[in-house]
């Protein structure tokens, strides 16, 4: 009788092997270091089998989001590999579900991830949650000044007042990561520090009387063709209203035919701050949600306080069996309460694919486009109305790609 893997939390042994893994289902065999540089053995979860050979390993992370100014627990899946030899076993969807259990234990109610393969993801319970927009536009094409504000480069040994700023400007981001040291320093500073610059914004604070920081930016340069500037910026943001000052900390590299990269929500409001509609949509992911414990994530999240409603909905979850049943949805004073209830059979009760569940806490997907897809039935017009204003209030994005 075959013996199932065994999960675990990676050592400091299993750091080096399991990124191999990794890196070599990837593709990419010469990138073992900077996998390494960019996880801790400890953000490591894998399946062994009974010989003690590693069949399975990814990276995880466990940042919290900010869900339109309310900020709950969550988790992320950064990288998963499978041995390529081992493939079509099943091992990662084995992962991806241990790995669910885990965090339900922990009490983290939702998990995001971007999808390599969107079929593997969908299979534990994964969608599409949210966009992950990367904008390009010829610098010639930006402000040439940041008046009435100031910039001036800060080195990357001092992250704090870029990172102050971040936490007034992230709950306003709907699905914005809740950074912590580490995700600055790997993210940002990287493992190429030398190509990247800081720069801090100063000046009238918008809506304000008196000055203060407004804005940041880190920008990462490159040369093509010997003397072209590439310029990717790593992140930015700025207090509303403060955005034409960003976009003039870049405008004078149109001199040297510059290229200006940076990601944003869709639609970017920050892009009504330009002259004249000359930016690309380069490039467009979506990054998926899976809700871990549907109780949980649901009443994290706030609500329109004037709306008031109930909403019954059954789900059959077998990869998270803590969420099957019958479950009423309350909306009131912007807040949001769910108990499961028995299922009377008495009338037709709205019924959720597990998939549904990410898209719809997000808002990212209309209940009807669920309906037209085949993950949500049953809906009565008042429930999926309810739903709609409930839920689908602002674009959810992240800035960054995991």
């Amino acid at each position: 009788m075959s013996v199932e893997p065994v999960y675990r939390v990676g050592t400091a042994d299993d750091h080096e092997p399991a990124n191999a893994l990794i890196m070599l289902a990837f593709g990419q065999p010469d990138r073992v270091k900077r996998g390494m540089e960019i996880s801790a053995p400890e953000d490591m979860r894998l399946l062994v089998g009974a010989d003690g050979q590693l069949v399975a390993a990814m990276h995880v992370g466990r940042l919290g989001q900010w869900w339109l100014g309310r900020q709950a627990p969550s988790a992320q899946v950064n990288r998963l590999g499978t041995a390529p030899h081992q493939g079509g076993r099943g091992y990662a969807t084995a992962l991806l579900t241990s790995f669910l259990a885990e965090l339900h234990e922990a009490g983290v109610p939702t998990a995001t991830l971007f999808a390599s393969t969107a079929s593997l993801y969908r299979v534990a319970g994964f969608e599409a949650a949210g966009d992950w927009t990367e904008y390009s536009l010829r610098a010639e094409h930006l402000p040439r000044s940041t008046g009435p504000w100031r910039a001036r480069q800060v080195p990357l040994d001092d992250l704090s007042q870029a990172k102050a700023l971040y936490e007034r400007v992230a709950p306003g981001r709907h699905g914005a990561l809740v950074r912590d040291e580490a995700w600055w320093r790997r993210r940002i500073v990287g493992s190429t520090p030398e190509s990247v610059v800081q720069f801090l914004l100063d000046g009238p604070v918008p809506g304000e009387d008196g000055e203060g920081q407004v804005g940041w930016a880190f920008v990462q340069y490159s040369v093509a063709d010997h003397w072209r500037a590439r310029l990717w910026v790593k992140d930015w943001g700025c207090l509303p209203g403060a955005e034409r000052g960003l976009y003039g900390l870049l405008g004078g590299y149109g001199v040297l035919d510059g290229q200006v990269t940076w990601t944003g929500p869709d639609p970017d409001p920050a892009l009504l701050a330009l002259a004249d509609r000359q930016f690309e949509i380069a490039t467009r992911d979506l990054w998926y949600l899976r809700v871990v414990d549907l109780k949980l994530a649901f009443e994290s999240r706030p609500y329109p306080e004037a709306l008031r409603g109930t909403v019954r909905m059954r789900v059959n979850d077998p990869r998270c069996p803590w969420n099957t049943g019958t479950w009423l949805l309350e909306v009131a004073d912007g807040h949001g309460t769910v108990q499961p209830v028995s299922d009377s059979g008495s009338r037709a009760t709205m019924r959720l694919e597990p998939r549904a569940l990410g898209a719809l806490f997000t808002g990212y997907l209309d209940p009807d486009d669920l309906a037209r897809g085949g993950l949500l039935a049953d809906g009565s017009p008042r429930e999926l109305g309810l739903l709609r204003a409930a839920l689908c209030t602002r674009r959810p994005w992240v800035a960054e790609h995991y």
